[in-house]
């Protein structure tokens, strides 16, 4: 093995953990290439042909930035909770004194933006990284994070064991003290793949084409032409009359020629240049990297009925939705909770049917005793039914009853002697 050959492997490998960002991208032979278009003035290679696109860049492509908003919403809006292990009823029950990680994850933003946060983080970059707090006595276990930013963690391999740490603002790591959520990663890699990864060369095409579509219809969408003169024209002249044709392309004013000038406009609309056609698969196609459903991003499609929409929903949930806050809950029950206790998310508020629906469902299954009916109503919110009295109540005296009715002893000391209720019978019948 030649020397420069064992000095490059004894270098540590530097890989960053938001590829196709600013900074580093990956490239097909596993190496790292530069990711900025001026790179090649340091030495670097010179950037493929449509630059890949930017955390900017995508979240500037409207459904792109919608699309993430949308499943950022729906991990951020989801309760989760902590369930043990219940060994004599055979199901996780939800712990009623809930883990501070869990109920407050950090304490410097409200629960709903730290898992917002988390989902931006492990969609566009495909890691979410968090320092460790203090311990919780309930757990014993981290009791708060310090979420990081994905794009600021970097991680350096040694070559000769392929161990790793993560390095932070110039602070070395290791993998136990820092909490890292993967999204995606291949066997043998300790980073995940985010969006920007694997389509950050598609979605620089697409920033392409939007741009190259404002720059068109920026300009009254009117076509390019050939100007020509019936004299020579000094370089300076032609760049002068070019400048004044793209001022008045901007401005649509009518065009004046002088003498001898012949426009040849380039035969071009916006309809034969197909600019709606391609934006518009365009978001069709961030719809369907981001998994999400169509109608959600405003696109056409076929018709739907209140019903299918609803199925639709559930369907985001499931597949969109929990795509992304799985990691997170996984990685906490792992890494922040004790043995047998679990993280699990609560879909049943968003996969929710319709009133009537809710309640046939709710009503068979009490019906057919799989529920008990306090567990029915917990399903629709309610809370469980009063337990009832063990003895039945008196019934009401009315006032003075007592003062008016007269007593056993009463009727024994009267000259008449006991009395006897003879109804309607005849006084021969009496005796």
């Amino acid at each position: 093995m030649s020397i420069e050959r064992q000095a490059r492997r004894a270098r540590p490998r530097v890989q960053a953990a938001r590829v196709a960002g600013r900074g580093l991208t990956r490239n097909t032979t596993g190496g790292l290439r530069p990711a900025s278009q001026w790179a090649f003035l340091t030495g670097g290679d010179y950037p493929a042909d449509p630059l890949w696109a930017t955390e900017a860049d995508a979240m500037g492509l409207p459904p792109f930035g919608r699309g993430l908003a949308l499943l950022a919403n729906g991990v951020a809006g989801t309760a989760w909770n902590a369930f043990r292990w219940d060994a004599e009823a055979g199901v996780p029950v939800k712990l009623t004194d809930q883990p501070a990680v869990v109920t407050d994850p950090d304490p410097t933003v409200t629960p709903w933006h730290y898992k917002w946060a988390a989902v931006e983080d492990l969609c566009l970059y495909g890691n979410h990284f968090a320092m460790y707090g203090d311990l919780d006595y309930r757990t014993l276990r981290p009791g708060w994070l310090v979420p990081l930013p994905a794009d600021d963690v970097w991680l350096v391999v040694d070559p000769e064991n392929g161990r790793y740490q993560f390095t932070v603002g110039g602070r070395m790591l290791d993998p136990d003290e820092l909490m890292h959520v993967s999204a995606g990663n291949r066997s043998g890699e300790a980073l995940g793949r985010g969006v920007l990864r694997q389509y950050g060369e598609w979605l620089g095409g697409a920033v392409a084409a939007e741009r190259h579509a404002g720059a068109y219809f920026a300009g009254g969408a009117l076509p390019p032409a050939v100007l020509q003169s019936p004299t020579l024209l000094t370089q300076d002249q032609a760049t002068d009359l070019k400048t004044a044709w793209r001022a008045m392309t901007s401005t649509r004013e009518p065009v004046i020629l002088p003498s001898g000038y012949v426009l040849t406009p380039v035969v071009s609309d916006a309809e034969k240049a197909q600019l709606v056609e391609s934006r518009q698969w365009n978001a069709q196609a961030v719809a369907m990297m981001l998994g999400i459903p169509s109608y959600k991003l405003g696109l056409p499609g076929a018709s739907m009925t209140y019903q299918n929409i609803e199925s639709a929903d559930i369907e985001f949930s499931r597949d969109s939705v929990d795509r992304w806050a799985r990691p997170l809950s996984e990685a906490f029950t792992k890494w922040l909770m004790p043995l047998g206790t679990t993280v699990q998310w609560d879909y049943a508020g968003r996969m929710r049917a319709d009133a009537k629906m809710t309640a046939d469902v709710v009503t068979q299954l009490v019906g057919s005793k799989v529920l008990t009916i306090d567990e029915g109503r917990a399903m629709i919110g309610r809370a469980p039914l009063p337990e009832p009295d063990s003895e039945p109540p008196e019934p009401p005296v009315a006032p003075g009853a007592d003062e008016l009715a007269p007593s056993a002893t009463d009727e024994a000391n009267s000259p008449e002697g006991p009395q006897t209720d003879t109804g309607n019978l005849t006084p021969q019948e009496v005796r």
